[in-house]
């Protein structure tokens, strides 16, 4: 009887360490990230108790059960919007990576932010890793080092010269001789520094021909060829654009103008007079009573300060400057490996790698689609967990009461000799 005692122990041993599992669970059901675990158990033998009976059957009984292994289920959690551009989700396989000291940790739990040096870290200070080298063409080399992702506020982005200009401009069909029209619209040299410059219109006595002239009082506009600021249009009977400097409007080209002598020392600045659309037509009409500017265009900017920065589904980190532009900064790195079941689950919601879960693969993010403003919750289901409490909790009574029986029948035994 002395066995019986051992083997209802094993029983209480397995149920607290199930009930232990499930209150774990149920603790982390609002926890970014969770992965629910479960505690799988295997049965005890005993060797042959006798030899085998006359049909063949061994005589053995069971010494209880031990704990075989805790797995962790990693099914997708679901999502939750936070608005934090900062706060990340994986949708699909794979895991963040993190350097911790001099480890890597790998995690679902994207509630990262930026610190007061402009690393992209989780809450306990591990940094977010990725890749954060830049291509000749200011792309993201996802074939250089893995580091620590970091947006750096002091950095501006550079300025850029103005190269194009548009205007989207009718001018009256009813103009007298003589009779102009100015747009105007800001230029941007090497320096970053904005210029106003004005295209002027003046209506010649030829019915639908315009003289234009750009004005440009900071500096000198080239009036000769081939950066010639100054020149003729005319218009057919339907109000299009028939003619630059004479020239059939299938057989123009545009204009290139440069203007020099800026008062800060900027180098020149050379841009195409954009007037023939992608389809052949002007952008200049001749129609109506009145003349007006619907629409200017400029390709340039001045320097700028970062504002924002955000994620894109790929993982590529981007920062939108207060300038207008749009600059990758890093893409986010993800590991994948053959057996998440073999990782090791530290505090933190961060898993270490074993030799039992393979090595990681690690790649740019996007096997996985990443989701901005967004946490991924823990996939713990508690109708799961109450119904899986309840068998263990009846598990550990009925192995405490084959215990307080065996007490009692081994009591029996005792009064024997009474």
């Amino acid at each position: 009887m002395f066995s019986t005692f051992w083997t209802g122990y094993s029983g209480l041993q397995i149920n607290a360490t199930g009930l232990n599992v499930i209150s774990n669970n149920l603790s982390n059901i609002n926890t970014v990230g969770f992965k629910r675990g479960q505690a799988n158990f295997e049965q005890l033998m005993t060797n042959m108790a006798q030899g085998a009976t006359g049909t063949g059957a061994p005589i053995q009984f069971g010494l209880g059960a031990r704990t075989s292994e805790i797995v962790n289920y990693f099914d997708q959690g679901n999502f939750i919007n936070t608005g934090l551009s900062t706060n990340l989700a994986l949708e699909g396989r794979g895991f963040f990576m993190l350097a911790q000291g001099t480890d890597t940790v790998y995690t679902r739990a994207g509630n990262f932010m930026l610190d007061e040096d402009g690393f992209l870290t989780s809450p306990s200070g591990a940094n977010v890793q990725g890749y954060t080298e830049l291509n000749p063409d200011g792309t993201i080399n996802t074939n250089g080092a893995i580091g620590n992702v970091q947006v750096d506020p002091t950095i501006r982005s550079p300025a850029e010269a103005t190269s194009l200009v548009r205007f989207v401009t009718n001018l009256s069909g009813a103009a007298e001789p003589g009779e102009e029209f100015i747009s105007t619209i800001n230029v941007f040299d090497s320096n970053g520094e904005s210029h106003s410059l004005n295209l002027l219109f003046t209506k010649t006595d030829t019915p639908g021909e315009w003289d234009y002239q750009f004005v440009f009082e900071n500096g000198t506009v080239s009036t000769t060829q081939p950066t010639q600021g100054n020149g003729t249009i005319l218009f057919g009977e339907n109000g299009t654009l028939a003619e630059i400097d004479g020239v059939p409007i299938a057989q123009a080209t545009d204009r290139t103008v440069v203007l020099s002598d800026l008062p800060d020392g900027a180098a020149d600045i050379s841009f195409t007079f954009d007037m023939i659309d992608d389809t052949g037509a002007g952008y200049m009409t001749n129609l109506g009573p009145r003349s007006n500017t619907g629409g200017v265009f400029q390709n340039g900017s001045s320097s700028g300060e970062l504002q924002r920065v955000e994620f894109d589904r790929t993982g590529t980190m981007f920062g939108f400057y207060n300038n207008g532009d749009t600059v990758p900064l890093a893409r986010l790195a993800t590991a994948t490996f053959t057996n998440n079941q073999g990782l090791r689950q530290g505090s933190s919601g961060f898993f270490s790698q074993t030799s039992v879960s393979g090595e990681a693969q690690v790649a740019p993010a996007g096997r996985a689609l990443v989701l901005s403003g967004v946490l991924e919750t823990s996939n713990v289901d508690i109708a799961d967990e109450f119904t899986s409490l309840i068998v263990h909790q009846r598990g550990y009574q009925s192995n405490s009461k084959s215990i307080t029986t065996a007490d009692q029948v081994l009591q029996e035994v005792i009064n024997l000799k009474r």
